[in-house]
């Protein structure tokens, strides 16, 4: 009797404790999803075609994007109302019709270490930074700050088009 009851709690503190090691832990999603427009993107980084790569680089583009609307989890970039973009050509390269949408969705992140993500690019040896950049057909009109005081961010999915 003794040792069935030593068995029986063996049996569930093991139960127990490999139902807790199994159990999903929630993810948590540190992507941040805004609503805006791209207004201007640097010359020598865009691909209007999908460049062929068999390296072990992968091709990315920079993007000047002003936010119209930022979401609950954007902390302090709120009050950003452009940044910095650098775009990862995984799957796929923005058209012109893209580039130039009246409205997109965007899925940033904060860029890691390991992205070597440098938002301006050739730009930050320039005297004039800005001269790097072309204008689309939403940011014709657009007043951009100095490109040093914008916040970075990385993008690894293109944007949706809304309009």
């Amino acid at each position: 009797m003794k040792y069935s009851r030593i068995v029986m709690t063996f049996a569930f503190v093991a139960v127990l404790f490999l139902s807790s090691s199994f159990a999903q832990t929630p993810v948590v999603s540190k992507d941040i999803i805004a609503e805006g427009v791209i207004v201007a993107f640097q010359k020598n980084s865009r691909h209007r075609v999908m460049p062929y790569n068999r390296g072990i680089a992968t091709p990315a583009e920079r993007w000047i994007v002003r936010i119209d609307q930022w979401p609950y989890n954007a902390g302090t970039l709120s009050n950003q109302k452009y940044i910095l973009v650098q775009y990862w050509l995984y799957f796929r390269n923005l058209t012109d019709c893209d580039i130039n949408a009246k409205k997109l969705r965007f899925t940033f992140r904060t860029p890691e270490k390991d992205d070597y993500a440098d938002c301006l690019g050739l730009a930050k040896n320039s005297d004039d930074p800005l001269s790097r950049y072309e204008l689309t057909v939403p940011g014709k009109d657009t007043q951009i700050p100095s490109l040093s005081t914008l916040p970075c961010l990385a993008a690894d999915q293109a944007p949706v088009v809304l309009e």
